[in-house]
């Protein structure tokens, strides 16, 4: 019989929102030479015994939905792909997603030029979530490493629960009562505001736009001024520059957290989906300039991290997946979510000192999340040795990714005005 493994609460909320985007995860790794692309084969086999999600298949029964396990072999994940142009090749490539019914639930593909590698992975949203992802490729670096070195690679267990279990329970009985019964901001993102673009369901697209480390430094720097933190310089920014281009004030933005934040050492027990939203709102009015802004950005966030109610829904959440049958509780959040059309969700730092293939030099990472349906609109923004990447992934059309790119430089803009004025 093949083996099954339980399907979590947030790995079916990914699936759900299906209607709303592609629900993959997109992770590039830029080397400027060549990985021995054996080792690294054979470091993702390591992987699928640690984490055998991935050569699953996701099954919807009519009580339960389950990950089953299926034959997949590591060159059904694998490929390399010869190109003269990485670039290009890896735009073509970071729009490909899995399928969750068929499996296997990763891409990875090695684009190679004959000079230099680049690592272009694509993996399915129900697994994991941006921090997972992280997880997985740190451990996957580490792996490879071990393998290049002949070290013994039976130190990596199989990953542990992947539920919402391991945050609930590093509460207490009566704090736990608390989170159920605290009042939770259920909004309808009824605002009418959205970001204007035509669309293509046909036309996937990734749309990079990268600050450089010595303005990000400065950046930086700014932020540690006004006791600030990077996530906070980052929303005032996006706040002004959807001000700019929407004329909309202040507006509800749904920004991601990480629920890692509550478990010992900020670690999960398995590679998995552990992320909910804080709903920000600094009111319609966002002050005169970017100082202003970024004041009330912080004034708003350090009361936001105060509250808990980010954890309400997925504790609801969890309590329908466990009493209700999987159909019915799917068939009831479908009908109840409402997708938020404007969102960010910063990602966050790729640790370089983690990401480590056995002396390979990587020139850039970054880490994008679902490619959206229109009329909805994210930015993501990773940061890896000290650049940062924002990404917006729309189905849209060649003006839409023309009108995205000077968003993302007029982003820029704002935050070096905020730094050329006030340091």
């Amino acid at each position: 019989m093949k083996n099954r493994y339980k399907a979590e609460a947030c790995d079916i909320l990914q699936f759900i929102f299906s209607k709303f985007n592609d629900h993959q995860l997109h992770c590039v790794i830029d080397f400027d030479q060549l990985i021995d692309e054996k080792i690294l084969k054979k470091a993702v086999e390591e992987s699928l015994t640690i984490f055998p999600l991935i050569k699953c298949r996701f099954v919807e029964g009519w009580f339960k939905a389950y990950w089953e396990e299926d034959t997949f072999l590591v060159d059904d994940i694998v490929k390399i792909v010869r190109t003269e142009d990485i670039e290009i090749e890896t735009n073509k490539l970071l729009i490909s997603r899995t399928n969750e019914i068929k499996g296997p639930q990763l891409v990875l593909n090695i684009i190679r030029d004959g000079k230099r590698d680049c690592l272009c992975m694509v993996i399915n949203h129900m697994l994991c979530d941006g921090a997972g992802i992280k997880e997985y490729v740190y451990m996957l670096s580490s792996i490879y490493t071990d393998l290049k070195q002949n070290k013994n690679c039976d130190i990596y267990k199989e990953t542990g629960t992947r539920g919402l279990e391991q945050v609930f329970k590093s509460f207490s009985f009566a704090d736990r009562i608390k989170i159920l019964f605290h009042s939770a901001k259920f909004t309808k993102y009824d605002s009418g505001v959205t970001f204007k673009i035509e669309g293509d369901v046909n036309s996937p697209a990734v749309i990079t736009y990268r600050i450089s480390k010595d303005k990000f430094l400065t950046i930086k720097n700014y932020a540690k001024k006004y006791n600030a933190t990077i996530n906070d310089v980052m929303l005032a920014a996006y706040i002004r520059t959807l001000d700019k281009a929407l004329d909309c004030g202040g507006i509800t933005i749904p920004c991601a957290i990480d629920l890692r934040k509550y478990l010992k050492d900020r670690k999960a027990e398995g590679i998995c989906n552990l992320a909910s939203n804080i709903i920000f709102d600094i009111g319609p009015d966002i002050g005169k300039n970017y100082n202003e802004t970024l004041l009330k950005v912080k004034e708003a966030m350090d009361e936001e991290k105060k509250n808990v109610s980010c954890l309400k829904t997925l504790m609801l959440l969890q309590i329908v997946f466990k009493y209700c049958p999987y159909k019915i509780a799917k068939k009831l959040l479908m009908k109840q979510y409402k997708n938020p059309p404007i969102a960010m969700t910063n990602i966050g730092l790729i640790d370089k000192n983690r990401l480590v293939f056995d002396g390979l030099h990587i020139r850039n990472s970054y880490v994008s999340a679902s490619i959206k349906y229109k009329p909805y609109f994210q930015i993501g923004i990773t940061t890896f040795d000290d650049e940062v990447t924002f990404c917006v992934n729309l189905h849209c059309t060649e003006k839409d990714k023309y009108k995205i790119k000077e968003f993302l430089k007029n982003m820029e803009k704002e935050l070096l005005q905020a730094v050329k004025d006030y340091i």
